[in-house]
């Protein structure tokens, strides 16, 4: 369990708190650019506890500013996109991209004051068909060099969600590599056709449950970028499974990929504010387009992708709230819940969603009781307080900023049992040959 104080200090993520203050040291996805037309329509956003409107000048940047126009705080969501910036609409302010006011028309044309007036903005990058931005204090580091960015964009299918559940819950949920095992297995292991329809939606999945091993054991690495995680399950053959998961600072978490495909998926838990969070889920292939047979169990639902949204609104994420959620249960299947799988929960993220979610909008760390299959979540709770805590009381810089060590992947091996485990992983961990990749 954690003491109330360090539970306070990884789930809140205000501009005043230590863990709001680390996460603003990296970049931060927005939107994805197809959302964003130039001179068009803006997007209500909210990130780390700030209403905020993302759009697209007209000169083709990407800007994201206050919600809410300093003037008399009148919504610029309703403001006019402009060149280079936007302007308010209640009295014709413009403000640039970097928030700094260049016009005032209905002040005397004699008037300083425009000049005085800077809001709230940050600055905004485009890389791999997304909007990014940091909202740090300082000159922004250089962009992740996240694989998924690096490629072609037939080689990657994103989605987004919004989940109503503090960011590190939800992001607990991706480094868990014991719940498999239950919440998205089959009552029958020996049930082929559902292993491999498991197998289809997961990377993976269907391949674990199938040993008769249901509790793995864990050995945790901390590494430059975050936290490596293994998870070994015996096989009948004697030999051991081990599916190697990742954390990277401060937000992305990898799930086990399968022993042969090379696609790779990764989440991106982003918190919107204390008790809501935006779940990216990114899938790849490294080498070449996703095919349709690839895609098709995320598209239908199936695998860790939700896509079935209820009707869009203009609140910040009004359009990703799924449509699956806490008022309907989730569509509980209760005749496959009692006869076919351990949870009726139809797809993987829908199933994850409900779990987080269930566990309150906040989780009370204090009740809770670990056991040793959580040894990979009290390494990566203990990471994140104590970077947040020595940017705050050192301003230790944050760890884990180097672009190129994001270049990572998650992976599963077979090896011996006396085997190491990180070096039989690595030829499919690391992205470049020779990349450091373990914290001496």
């Amino acid at each position: 369990m954690l003491s109330r104080e360090d539970n306070e200090t990884l789930t809140r993520v205000g501009p005043d708190t230590p863990m709001g203050a680390l996460l603003r040291r990296y970049w931060i996805p927005v939107v994805q650019a197809s959302e964003l037309e130039a001179g068009g329509r803006v997007k209500r956003v909210m990130l780390l506890g700030e209403r905020l409107v993302a759009y697209r000048a007209r000169n083709g940047a990407p800007g994201l500013i206050g919600e809410f126009c300093p003037h008399r705080l009148a919504s610029l969501y309703f403001g006019r996109v402009e060149d280079s910036g936007m302007r308010c609409v209640y009295h014709g302010w413009k403000f640039g991209l970097d928030g700094q006011c260049v016009e005032m028309p209905s002040e005397p044309p004699e008037s300083a004051f425009a000049a005085k007036i800077r809001h709230t903005a940050y600055p905004c990058v485009e890389r791999g068909g997304v909007v990014w931005t940091y909202m740090g204090p300082e000159t922004p580091p250089p962009l992740p060099d996240l694989e998924w960015t690096l490629l072609p964009p037939a080689h990657v299918f994103m989605s987004k969600r919004v989940q109503e559940c503090n960011w590190f819950q939800a992001l607990e949920g991706g480094i868990d590599s014991s719940h498999i095992g239950f919440l998205h297995a089959p009552l029958r292991a020996d049930d082929e056709d559902l292993v491999r329809q498991l197998d289809s939606a997961s990377f993976g999945v269907g391949a674990a449950v199938q040993t008769p091993d249901r509790a793995p054991r864990f050995d945790v690495v901390d590494t430059d970028y975050g936290v490596m995680i293994g998870a070994v399950r015996s096989r009948p053959d004697g030999q051991a499974y081990w599916r190697v998961s990742q954390f990277l600072m401060p937000f992305y978490t990898m799930p086990p990929t399968d022993l042969e495909a090379r696609i790779v998926q990764s989440h991106i838990w982003v918190p919107m504010d204390d008790t809501s969070v935006v779940n990216w889920m990114v899938t790849w292939h490294p080498d070449r387009p996703l095919t349709r047979e690839e895609l098709l169990p995320h598209v239908e639902g199936k695998g860790s992708h939700v896509i079935d949204y209820l009707p869009p609104t203009s609140e910040p994420y009004g359009d990703i709230r799924t449509a699956d959620n806490r008022a309907n249960d989730y569509g509980m299947d209760w005749e496959r819940h009692r006869t076919t799988m351990f949870c009726g929960i139809p797809g993987f993220g829908v199933q994850d969603q409900a779990i987080q979610e269930s566990q309150g909008r906040i989780v009370d760390r204090t009740r809770e009781h670990l056991g040793t299959s959580d040894t990979a979540i009290i390494r990566v709770r203990r990471r994140l307080l104590n970077a947040a805590r020595a940017l705050r009381e050192q301003g230790s810089p944050p760890p884990g900023r180097e672009p190129a060590s994001f270049l990572v992947r998650s992976a599963s091996v077979l090896v011996a049992p006396e085997a190491d485990w990180v070096q039989a992983a690595l030829p499919r961990i690391v992205v470049r040959p020779g990349q450091p990749l373990v914290r001496a």
